[in-house]
């Protein structure tokens, strides 16, 4: 994971270097480089942070805030199939710099705008920048696999990965919200799109945000639903290929978060799903599988045996860490 965080200032009051400082709360999320860029458009002062965790392209091509022709992006986490996309924009007279999704993002949201986000499969918080139209595009994944903090007021905007990010701003107000406190009381968590600090909120999983720099006018979009996908017509298939078809859209989507530049392994605790997710990536594949399993046998966590076991009949290169419950 990667983390992101930034500010829109319309009093222009952000001291310098502050947008350093909100990036440098999330270190322990990108602990791999980290760069922040701040700028002044019209009226609004703009900072820009992000700390990396160097997944897909490790060269400086990159490295974040990105910027490419009038726009700036802020990006955590990862577009699986953005090979696919980059092809289909070099066909349309794209042309990239390096090998990151990042780039392809912003190539993306020029060419296609708010819709690129039907075409990517992956977990994301996305920030972009458009100085020209002086937009800022917010979106966040389908699931919510991905954070994305917002905070307004007074004319302030704030955008993080984390809550702690604004807490580096000199003019964000730490105020607790009752209603949020309540709910933490009775839920054990502040539903989203709520937020424990008054004038903070979530950005709402499978949703987009734009905001006018200039009117300060905020809009937000649902692009997905899954109860949309829950109420299309069911197949009419046979068991065989109803195995077959879940086979393949599982291998297919377990290959696709097998695309990085650096090592992947697997959590393999011995149970259904993370044996079905390792089964299906090992089948294939000469080379073995790197998996892990942490236990916890003071306080009855001890999956290992059950995880060796499947390793053994797999051949996966496995990994076994017994931790204490102190650990």
């Amino acid at each position: 994971m990667c983390g992101i965080a930034g500010y829109f200032d319309h009093r222009s009051s952000s001291p310098d270097g502050t947008a350093h400082l909100m990036a440098e709360t999330l270190l322990h999320r990108g602990p791999d480089g980290g760069s922040s860029e701040e700028f002044q458009l019209g009226q609004v002062k703009i900072g820009l942070g992000h700390r990396r965790l160097s997944i897909i392209d490790l060269s400086d091509f990159g490295k974040q805030p990105m910027n490419w022709q009038h726009y700036w992006i802020t990006f955590n986490g990862e577009i699986y199939n953005y090979k696919e996309i980059r092809s289909e924009l070099e066909k349309n007279d794209h042309s990239f710099s390096g090998n990151s999704d990042t780039e392809v993002i912003l190539h993306a949201f020029a060419e296609w705008g708010p819709s690129c986000l039907d075409r990517f499969r992956g977990m994301f918080a996305i920030v972009i920048v458009d100085t020209e139209k002086q937009r800022v595009f917010a979106a966040r994944d389908r699931a919510g696999v991905k954070p994305l903090f917002i905070y307004q007021k007074d004319g302030l905007f704030l955008y993080g990965s984390e809550l702690k990010s604004f807490h580096a701003h000199p003019h964000f107000e730490k105020e607790l919200d009752p209603s949020a406190v309540a709910a933490f009381m009775q839920f054990g968590n502040v539903p989203t799109p709520h937020c424990i600090f008054k004038y903070c909120r979530k950005l709402r999983q499978g949703h987009y945000l734009t905001y006018d720099l200039v009117s300060k006018e905020t809009e937000e979009t649902q692009y997905w639903n899954v109860y949309d996908a829950y109420n299309r017509p069911k197949l009419d298939l046979s068991e065989k290929e109803l195995t077959d078809k879940t086979e393949k859209i599982l291998t297919e989507s377990f290959n696709y978060r097998m695309v990085a530049d650096v090592p992947v392994g697997v959590f393999l605790s011995g149970g259904y799903d993370s044996v079905s997710v390792t089964s299906l990536l090992q089948k294939d594949r000469t080379e073995k599988l790197k998996t892990f399993t942490i236990s916890v046998p003071d306080i009855g966590l001890n999956e290992a045996p059950f995880a060796k076991e499947i390793a053994d009949r797999l051949g996966t290169d496995h990994t076994e860490m017994a931790c204490t419950q102190k650990e």
